[in-house]
């Protein structure tokens, strides 16, 4: 599903990893700890895509008058534009996607788009082997 989401809207020209740091950027100003905390990833994993998204001047890096070793992380003028050009993208999408289902079976896919969303993110934060055999028996 994903893939094809990402094939479907493109994210706008920037990759995968840099769509949903933006969007994620776009609800909170944020430390590169407290991003990849939100994202769920390894701070040396995003950092490559911040960096990335430096360099095309959608985001900045700012001192943090609180923490002066901490750096904060904000959308520029340019990132807040595409991240309104995502949420348009998906907006579309998602309502061309759903508009063909009748309304009583769309209710039925909500519900269960959200409940694997939080069952996936459930077991993202169990070890890496939960649910499956190799774990019977193993702490």
């Amino acid at each position: 599903m994903v893939r094809q989401l990402a094939a479907d809207t493109g994210c706008c020209g920037v990759t995968m990893a840099q769509c949903h740091t933006l969007v994620e950027l776009a609800a909170a100003e944020l430390s590169l700890t407290g991003l990849a905390a939100a994202l769920g990833l390894d701070t040396s994993t995003l950092s490559r895509t911040v960096d990335g998204l430096v360099r095309a001047g959608l985001v900045e890096r700012a001192e943090d008058a609180a923490d002066r070793r901490s750096l904060r992380l904000t959308l520029t003028p340019a990132g807040r534009e595409k991240v309104g050009l995502i949420d348009g993208t998906c907006n579309r999408y998602y309502a061309a996607l759903l508009g063909g289902i009748g309304e009583r079976d769309r209710r039925s896919v909500l519900r269960a788009v959200k409940l694997l969303g939080e069952r996936m993110r459930s077991l993202r934060e169990a070890p890496c082997c939960a649910g499956t055999e190799e774990c019977n028996g193993q702490s």
